[in-house]
C-alpha cells in the first residue's frame, strides 16, 4: 500500500512543476503606489512684511498776518512746490477667497522728507536794497493704516486701498528787511487725516512679492504766533501764522515677505536663491511700454538788473516736483551668461516744475507781488542698459543723454515792475537703476529709479520804474529725481530660456 502512494506522489509532480512555470509567466498583482500629493496652490492668504520707497510732493500753500496800533496790519499769502523723497516699511494681512477677491489691512511707517522751500536773498549797491527770506514747510514722517480691496489674477493682484493716515507737519519761516523789519514763526504737530490709492503687487516667489503704488496723502495744516520787530520806536507786530493741509501725491515701489515660513529668510532659502536662480524667459527682443510716475529736486537762480547809480541782484532757491507720464521703446540682448544688454529711449510729458507766489497787502504803497514759475514742459532720454536675469526678473542700471525744455518766467512788483522769461530746448544726461519682472512671457511690470541733468535758462529781464532799467536772469541747472512704474510689451513672446537635461 506504502508504495502504491510513493509512487502516485512522484507521478503527480512533473504536473506541479509544469502549473509553477504557467503562474510565474502570469501579470504581477502587486498595489499601486500611493498617489503623490497635489502641487501647493499658490494663494495671498498670510501675513506679510517689506518695505518701500518712493518720491511725492504737492503745492503748499500759507498765510501770515501781523499787526501793531502805529502801523496797522500787514498780511501775506503765499503758494509754493513741494516734493520729497520717503522711505519706510510695511506690515500686513491678507484673506484670498474662493472667487479670486482678496481683502486686508496694513499699516506702514515713513521717514519723509516731503516739503516745500523758499529761499531768497537780494543784494546792491545801496543797503537799503537788502532782503532774506527763508521759509520751508515739511512733513517729517508719516504712517498709514488702511484697507486693502483686490482681485488676485493668480500671482498678480491690482487693488484698491484706503484709510486714516498720521504724521508730523512742520512749518517755519523768517523774513529780514535792510529797513529793520525782522519777521518770524514756527510750529511743529501730528496731525491726522486721511490716505487712498492704488496698486499692483506680483509674486516673484511664493513667499516674496514686489509692487508699484500711487498714494494720495491729505493731513490738516499748522497754525501757531508769528512775530514782527521794526526799527525802533515802533513796537513788536504781533499776529498768528497757519498753513494749508499737507498733502502729497505720492509713487512708491517695495517688495514684502509673506510669513508661511522662514525658509526664504535662510541662506540658500527662496529669497536669496532667487538671486541666482536661472532665467525662466529670454529677455531678447524689442519691446514697447507706457509709464507713469513723479519727480522733482531743487532750482536755484540769479536775478540782476542795473540803472543810473544803483544796481541790485536776488538769488533764489526753490523745490521742483510734480507728475510724469509718456512712454518708452527699445531692445535686449540676453547673454549665455545671464547678462542682458539693451538700449531704450522714451518721451514724457512732465508737470515737474518750481513754483513761488507770494502776495503782500499793508499799509499805504506796502504791497509786493511775486510769481516765479519754472517749468520742465517735456523731456526725454536715450540711454543703455546693462542687467542681470535670474528667475522671471531682470535687475539693471541705466544711463545716457537727456533732453527736453526747461521754460522760465518771473514777475515782482514791489514798487516797480520786474519781470523776465525764456524758453530753451536744452540737452545733458540721465542715469539710473530698476528691476523689470515678467507677469507673462509678453508683459512686465517695471519700477525705476532715474537722477536728470539738463542745461539751465538764461534770458533778458527789465524793469519799469520812474524810468526804464534792464537786467538779465539765469538759472542752474534742472534736476530732477524721477520714479515711475510702467508696463512693457515684449514682440515674439519671450521664448523661454534653454533648459540643459543632467543625468
Amino acid at each position: 500500500m506504502f508504495k502504491k502512494r510513493l509512487l502516485s506522489c512522484v507521478a503527480i509532480l512533473p504536473a506541479l512543476a509544469a502549473f509553477s512555470a504557467a503562474a510565474a509567466d502570469l501579470p504581477s498583482r502587486k498595489a499601486p503606489p500611493p498617489p503623490l500629493p497635489p502641487a501647493p496652490i499658490f494663494t495671498w492668504t498670510g501675513f506679510h512684511i517689506g518695505y518701500g520707497t518712493g518720491y511725492g510732493g504737492a503745492v503748499y500753500d500759507a498765510n501770515i498776518v501781523l499787526a501793531n496800533p502805529l502801523l496797522g496790519a500787514v498780511g501775506t499769502r503765499s503758494f509754493d512746490q513741494g516734493s520729497g523723497w520717503f522711505i519706510g516699511g510695511q506690515i500686513g494681512y491678507d484673506y484670498q477667497f474662493a472667487n479670486g477677491v482678496v481683502v486686508g489691512i496694513e499699516s506702514d511707517m515713513q521717514w519723509s522728507e516731503i516739503g516745500s522751500s523758499h529761499q531768497a536773498t537780494t543784494t546792491g549797491s545801496n543797503p537799503l536794497l537788502f532782503t532774506h527770506v527763508n521759509t520751508r514747510q515739511s512733513l517729517e514722517w508719516f504712517g498709514t493704516t488702511r484697507g486693502r480691496l483686490g482681485y488676485s489674477f493668480g500671482r498678480l493682484l491690482p487693488y484698491v486701498t484706503g484709510g486714516v493716515a498720521y504724521g508730523e507737519v512742520s512749518a517755519n519761516g523768517v523774513q529780514a528787511l535792510a529797513a529793520g523789519l525782522v519777521s518770524g514763526g514756527s510750529r511743529s504737530s501730528t496731525n491726522v487725516g486721511w490716505a487712498a490709492g492704488a496698486g499692483l503687487e506680483f509674486a516673484v516667489s511664493n513667499r516674496t512679492s514686489v509692487r508699484a503704488e500711487y498714494l494720495y496723502l491729505q493731513l490738516p495744516g499748522v497754525t501757531g504766533p508769528a512775530i514782527g520787530l521794526p526799527p525802533p520806536p515802533f513796537p513788536a507786530l504781533v499776529g498768528a501764522f497757519s498753513t494749508g493741509v499737507m498733502q502729497a501725491h505720492m509713487v512708491r515701489g517695495g517688495m514684502n515677505y509673506r510669513f508661511n515660513g522662514v525658509g526664504d529668510l535662510m541662506p540658500g532659502g527662496g529669497l536669496f536663491a532667487g538671486l541666482f536662480e536661472k532665467p525662466a524667459l529670454d529677455w531678447t527682443g524689442f519691446y514697447v511700454g507706457v509709464n507713469g510716475g513723479y519727480g522733482g529736486g531743487k532750482v536755484g537762480g540769479v536775478t540782476a538788473f542795473a540803472l543810473p547809480g544803483a544796481a541790485f541782484s536776488t538769488y533764489a532757491s526753490n523745490r521742483t516736483g510734480g507728475a510724469i507720464a509718456g512712454g518708452q521703446a527699445g531692445y535686449n540682448y540676453q547673454l549665455s551668461n545671464q547678462i542682458v544688454l539693451g538700449l531704450e529711449t522714451d518721451a514724457q510729458w512732465s508737470g515737474v516744475r518750481a513754483w513761488h507766489q507770494a502776495t503782500t497787502v499793508g499799509g499805504p504803497g506796502a504791497f509786493v507781488f511775486t510769481d516765479t514759475p519754472n517749468a520742465m514742459n517735456w523731456f526725454g532720454t536715450t540711454r543703455a542698459r546693462i542687467g542681470y536675469a535670474h528667475g522671471s526678473s531682470l535687475t539693471y542700471a541705466t544711463g545716457g543723454v537727456a533732453y527736453g525744455e526747461i521754460a522760465v518766467s518771473g514777475t515782482q512788483f514791489a514798487g516797480a515792475l520786474f519781470t523776465g522769461s525764456g524758453s530753451r530746448t536744452q540737452v545733458g544726461w540721465a542715469v539710473g537703476g530698476g528691476s523689470e519682472y515678467a507677469i507673462s512671457p509678453n508683459l512686465s511690470l517695471k519700477a525705476e529709479a532715474l537722477f536728470l541733468n539738463l542745461s539751465g535758462v538764461n534770458g533778458p529781464a527789465v524793469g519799469l520804474g520812474l524810468a526804464p532799467f534792464a537786467g538779465s536772469f539765469s538759472t542752474q541747472r534742472f534736476t530732477s529725481n524721477l520714479t515711475r512704474v510702467g508696463l512693457n510689451w515684449r514682440f515674439g513672446g519671450g521664448t523661454l530660456a534653454p533648459v540643459v537635461a543632467k543625468y
